[in-house]
């Protein structure tokens, strides 16, 4: 069986766990704990949560969903070694912190690894649609910063459908850049 890798990054709330629980066929590893500090949510993750899905007969991929928290860069460095795809998660409602998201973006650096990648904006399923434009455009310049190429869809993590969309684009990403 050959076997994938998808490293699933971003900001606090983003969606990361909750998308690893949507999709994973096994139960998926979690690794939250109650937070210390009011982060707007009782629990965080503080390791790599992990599920699997299978991709056809012969294929697997495995879910790797890391802190977006640049004190835990030691396990993007785990992660970051012969990656399928990389999945940006953004959280809509708040002024996402694009700092975080320079941050990761340089450290994954999927221009220079030739890694396809997706960005993934969340809890937007009733936000007005100029806002999600208008963070459409500022995502797209931080993108273009990096000399990044990647689709940004909006997706509810809670479901399947959409969250099986996002595997989709990077089916299509990988078959093209093949």
């Amino acid at each position: 069986m050959n076997y994938k890798k998808l490293a699933i990054v971003g900001e606090i709330g983003a969606g990361k766990t909750e998308l690893i629980n949507t999709l994973s066929e096994i139960s998926p590893l979690q690794t939250e704990a109650e937070s210390s500090i009011d982060i707007g949510k009782q629990f965080t993750t503080i390791g790599i949560d992990y599920g699997r899905i299978t991709l056809g007969d012969d294929t697997a991929l495995g879910l790797y969903g890391v802190p977006g928290q640049e004190r835990y860069s030691f396990l993007w460095e785990f992660v970051n070694t012969s990656l399928w795809g990389i999945l940006f998660l953004i959280k809509f409602g708040e002024s996402p912190n694009y700092n975080n998201l320079d941050k990761l973006l340089s450290f994954f650096c999927p221009h220079k690894m030739k890694t396809a990648c997706v960005v993934g904006i969340t809890h937007c399923e009733n936000a007005d649609k100029g806002d999600l434009v208008a963070l459409g455009v500022e995502i797209r310049s931080m993108l273009d910063h990096h000399h990044i190429v990647a689709p940004i869809i909006n997706i509810d993590a809670r479901n399947k459908t959409s969250a099986m969309s996002l595997l989709h684009s990077f089916n299509a990403i990988n078959k093209y850049s093949s």
